[in-house]
């Protein structure tokens, strides 16, 4: 759930030059495989079960949650206004970073319209949502590209932004084997440069930067097309807005280090370090298990975290809000069977000491890669 990162430019630009690439492949404007065996669950679980119709719809005491949060997270960073820096920096890690997450699963819940349908409540909502993120305006990108691209084309590489580019994943692992020394160095480089204030925004440049110079190999796949759906130019501009006016509040009421502990907080949320954020993203679609595409984690944090836990519930029903999913659980236990035995925490440990492989596989990662991935000069020595 990366609220704040999208994907690459360069890939979206060179990925629509090979827009004929939908016509070919024959999936465009059609549900992936995945998409379509969580439709024949709902429809499954309805015919055993029709009073869980009644469940769809939003629920709009969702909205409480907003000051509710706010409240916490700046009152947290009033608490920690005068103390020294890394006071600031174990509360972000330990506590902040939680909070983050907290608001962050909104934005999924609000990307499925479960809180308000209508336009202006929801952008109310929204915006306060981004009050609390100060995104700059990168939920908005999310919400779209959750719901047009990862909810249709569920497992489907070409058209799913969550799985991970087999380009830059071929050409790290290539870079692992040759400079396995050199790789775990850049890891660590990568966390500690996740737990500086906005270091995530540069933390994954410059490894990037390396293995792509030592390759000589693109690290985006040009036949990778995202059809999914953009927000408008205006929409942009007044989240961005929205975000510019809270850091502003922010430094007159709370002061820097008020400023600096929200900053790290998001950071830290967002990076590499962010272990329950990138936990949850690794457990949801493990493997390449065909049978199971989705999985849940049912644990302590998830109403925490406004049971995000309950992935496969979520994509078999996605019109069922987060207060209700465990009841689909409840009914149908026998359907609701694939889930992740694993902790956040350890899924996340692992990634790490793998040099962050993915844990998300497809059939492409050991193909032959060379027209995807195309060279892009003479492999450089390190």
């Amino acid at each position: 759930m990366e609220i704040l990162s999208e994907p690459d430019q360069s890939l979206v630009t060179a990925a629509r030059q090979h827009a004929v690439m939908s016509t070919a492949t024959g999936v465009s404007g059609k549900l992936s495989a995945d998409a379509r065996k969580h439709n024949a669950m709902r429809r499954t679980v309805l015919a055993q079960h029709p009073e869980l119709k009644a469940l769809s719809g939003p629920d709009a005491r969702t909205a409480l949650a907003i000051p509710g949060i706010l409240a916490v997270h700046w009152t947290t960073a009033w608490l920690v206004s005068d103390a020294p820096v890394l006071v600031i920096f174990l509360v972000a890690l330990c506590f902040g970073q939680f909070v983050m997450h907290s608001a962050g699963s909104l934005v999924h819940e609000t990307a499925h319209k479960l809180i308000f349908r209508e336009r202006l409540p929801k952008l109310a909502f929204d915006l306060g949502l981004e009050s609390i993120l100060t995104s700059f305006s990168h939920q908005l990108t999310y919400q779209h590209h959750h719901v047009t691209s990862h909810h249709t084309q569920l497992g489907n590489y070409l058209r799913d932004y969550e799985h991970e580019d087999v380009c830059g994943y071929v050409a790290r692992r290539t870079f692992r084997h040759d400079h396995p020394v050199v790789q775990r160095c850049l890891t660590i480089a990568t966390l500690a440069i996740s737990l500086l204030p906005l270091g995530f925004v540069v933390a994954e440049k410059i490894p990037a930067y390396i293995v792509k110079r030592h390759s000589k190999r693109a690290l985006y796949d040009v036949k990778r097309w995202f059809n999914s759906t953009q927000p408008s130019r205006r929409d942009r501009q007044v989240f961005i807005a929205a975000s510019i006016a809270s850091l502003g509040v922010q430094y007159l009421l709370l002061g820097p280090w008020g400023v600096l502990y929200h900053l790290w907080s998001v950071s830290i949320f967002e990076g590499r370090c962010g272990f329950t954020n990138h936990g949850q993203s690794l457990s949801e679609h493990y493997g390449d298990d065909r049978e199971t595409p989705t999985h849940s984690r049912y644990w302590w944090g998830n109403p925490l975290l406004f049971n995000t836990g309950y992935h496969n519930e979520h994509h078999t029903f996605p019109n069922v809000p987060w207060s209700r999913l465990p009841k689909l659980t409840q009914a149908a236990p026998d359907m609701f069977s694939a889930t992740m035995g694993r902790s956040y925490f350890s899924l996340w440990w692992a990634h790490i000491r793998d040099d962050f492989s993915p844990r998300r596989r497809n059939s492409h990662m050991n193909e032959d890669n060379t027209e995807r991935c195309p060279s892009i000069g003479t492999a450089a020595p390190l």
